[in-house]
């Protein structure tokens, strides 16, 4: 058994081996207790807990010096190597927490790249600027592998498919609605709003049916006899457009995948009966302790997804 683990079974404390081995090296009980800022009465508690969880004596006292018994003398070397022990494990967290604190990494869908979370770390690094940030780019599906192995701290996506994995927690920032997008000639532009099922006999470029944007489409339009006839099915939303741009054909896309103005060549109108919506928001780990920098990011998130709600809706 090593000693380590014989202080998780007993009542033995750090301090407890602190006091005994300033008072071993100093051989006095007031120069231990000057030593490590206590009182000497605290010093003769903390000697005589470790006394009683070991059940032997550890010091002679007399009126003139304090020396060490033989079982003292035995715990000395060890309560040095237990403390030290403690020491380096706890300067290696903290130096892995400063580290950290000093990356961010986030996990992002391409649609949330154009202004959203470009607004965020904008304001984010107003007040941390010294922190290093990483934008990973990937599908829904991989953000959420990224953020659950820890690759990334958080993930920017999307609330989709049966609910959250339970070691997950999300936080929604704002609700980011689907819209048509395409070219001013267009029939359809001459329409202030276009319903799902003025589509049915347009030609749509359309994210893939195994998409979570079609997960979110399709259970917010059940009942709509909507479906299009598909033209082009592209895995990531953002290559729509400039699909739309070329003369393509017309797409469904978020409003948030948009930027402001549009680019010549392409229109947009709200798409309803009935509204179908998105939850955007940030994903994390449910038992994740975030540094500084990190709750920080979350609380600009939330100010920034605030003061840019009118833009997106």
């Amino acid at each position: 058994m090593t000693f380590l683990r014989l202080m998780q079974q007993t009542s033995i404390d750090l301090d407890c081996l602190r006091s005994f081995v300033a008072v071993a090296d100093r051989l006095a009980f007031h120069e231990a207790a000057t030593a490590l800022h206590i009182s000497a009465s605290t010093l003769t508690r903390r000697i005589q807990r470790l006394e009683a969880a070991l059940e032997t004596p550890l010091l002679e006292r007399s009126t003139r010096q304090v020396i060490p018994t033989a079982e003292g003398k035995l715990l000395l070397p060890l309560a040095r190597a237990a403390i030290a022990a403690v020491d380096t494990a706890v300067d290696a967290v903290r130096a892995a927490a400063r580290v950290r604190a000093g990356h961010l990494v986030l996990a992002c869908v391409p649609t949330m790249t154009h202004q959203i979370l470009p607004a965020i770390i904008r304001a984010f690094q107003t007040r941390w600027p010294q922190t290093h940030v990483r934008v990973i780019e990937c599908g829904a599906d991989a953000v959420l592998q990224a953020v659950q192995d820890g690759s990334a701290d958080f993930g920017c996506s999307f609330l989709a498919g049966a609910g959250l994995d339970a070691g997950l927690l999300f936080e929604p920032l704002f609700t980011d609605p689907y819209c048509l997008i395409l070219p001013p000639d267009h029939v359809l532009a001459a329409q202030q709003q276009v319903a799902w099922t003025d589509l049915k006999p347009h030609k749509v470029i359309t994210a893939g049916q195994r998409s979570r944007n079609m997960e979110v489409l399709e259970a917010a339009l059940q009942g709509v006899d909507w479906r299009p006839a598909a033209k082009y099915e592209i895995d990531h939303l953002t290559t729509s457009l400039g699909l739309v741009e070329a003369g393509l054909g017309i797409a469904i896309v978020p409003r948030s995948a948009l930027s402001a103005p549009l680019p010549p060549g392409m229109t947009m109108r709200p798409l309803v009966a009935p509204r179908a919506t998105r939850s955007i928001g940030l994903f994390r780990r449910r038992n994740w302790a975030p540094p500084a920098s990190a709750r920080h990011f979350l609380a600009t998130a939330r100010r920034t997804a605030a003061a840019l709600r009118d833009r997106v809706d």
